[in-house]
């Protein structure tokens, strides 16, 4: 479906690279293979890096943190919906990048614990890195990497500010609400859980608000929605190749 395996995710290098992504939404068709990307970045350098190195750098943590395959159900959704909806852009790649880097996964824990305008230290995120990860990353490693997650925490809408972060709350948008559903559904998740989950709360700071947003997304047909007797069921096939479907299906 297009997760990662790593231990070690994009954000050890680099921030989400949102400025990236959306560079290469604006540019691109909505068609496209992963050879598509890579003649982009290096061969006609439309992110304009400087150096070769540095095309090549930046091509190699785009492919950590999104895996940049349309053949994957994670990526090509992303991009899809992307291309509907720029000003989502920011959550979608916050979603992806959330489903395949660990340290991202776990900064998110400290992040939720915030109460609205409080200030984060870059610290407090190095010693939270430190918690989850012992004896992982250097000093050096950590700092950079904090300041990475909190980039990313920060174009996802969830904290504000340059050089002091405070916490702010998410604007629940019906495209970054659907795919933060679709990406849980494709971990397993179902149901009530879905709207209780992780990925719900990247997108949107309380139920109310999120399920408002999936209503508006059921409408434009981006995913299906049964309500019954306390029971919520959700359909994403819209979203999903047959292949895909079955997969799913099976494993669950």
């Amino acid at each position: 479906m297009g997760f990662s395996k790593a231990g070690v995710g994009g954000h050890a290098a680099r921030s989400m690279m949102y400025l990236e992504m959306r560079m290469l939404v604006h540019a691109m068709p909505l068609v496209v293979s992963s050879a598509d990307f890579i003649k982009a970045v290096i061969e006609e350098n439309i992110l304009e890096k400087p150096t070769l190195s540095s095309r090549k750098k930046s091509l190699r943590h785009l492919f950590e943190l999104y895996g940049m395959d349309p053949t994957k159900a994670l990526f090509r959704v992303l991009w899809d919906l992307g291309h509907s909806d720029t000003d989502s852009l920011p959550q979608l790649c916050l979603v992806c990048a959330y489903a395949r880097d660990p340290q991202l996964r776990h900064s998110f824990e400290l992040i939720r614990l915030l109460r609205l305008g409080e200030v984060l230290e870059r610290t407090a995120m190095e010693q939270h890195l430190e918690n989850g990860f012992p004896s992982r990353f250097s000093p050096a490693m950590k700092k950079s990497m904090a300041q990475n997650v909190n980039t990313s925490w920060t174009f996802g809408g969830h904290l504000a500010g340059r050089a002091k972060k405070t916490r702010r709350l998410p604007e629940t948008r019906p495209i970054s609400a659907a795919y933060a559903m679709f990406v849980g559904y494709l971990t397993g998740l179902r149901g009530e859980r879905l709207l209780d989950s992780a990925f719900a709360a990247l997108v949107s700071p309380n139920r109310a608000q999120l399920q408002t947003s999936l209503a508006l997304a059921s409408a434009r047909g981006l995913l299906t929605i049964k309500q019954a007797a306390g029971i919520v069921e959700f359909d994403f096939s819209n979203l999903l190749t047959p292949a895909e479907q079955e997969f799913l299906h099976e494993s669950h």
